[in-house]
């Protein structure tokens, strides 16, 4: 019995520090303007993914003209996008919300 439960304790302890690293790798970059972000990405060695199924950027939308890692982004309410990066086995999508100014809300993993 004590055995199993030194084994249980040493599983946990593996299982949080392996999800505390796994959240330490997501660049924190909530509230910066996303060419900010996006130039701290690049100098990070995240590299922009685009994604066959991606949306098509809007004639004249700044917010992904010229950004290939452009999921998605949306033409009313928030001005929401997403962008998708790599590095290594890593992906992640970077929501930002504005038009004029996007701004980053979010870093996640990428669940796909």
């Amino acid at each position: 019995m004590r055995i199993a439960g030194i084994i249980a304790a040493a599983f946990v302890i593996l299982s949080t520090a392996s999800a505390a690293g796994a959240a330490e790798a997501l660049p924190k970059l909530a509230g910066q303007d996303y060419g900010k972000a996006r130039a701290a990405l690049l100098r990070q060695d995240w590299r922009p993914v685009a994604l066959p199924d991606a949306d098509q950027c809007m004639a004249g939308d700044r917010r992904c003209t010229g950004r290939p890692e452009m999921y998605v982004c949306a033409g009313t309410g928030l001005g929401q996008c997403v962008f998708v990066w790599r590095r290594k086995a890593v992906v992640i999508d970077v929501m930002t919300e504005g038009e004029e100014r996007p701004v980053v809300r979010y870093v996640r993993p990428r669940k796909d």
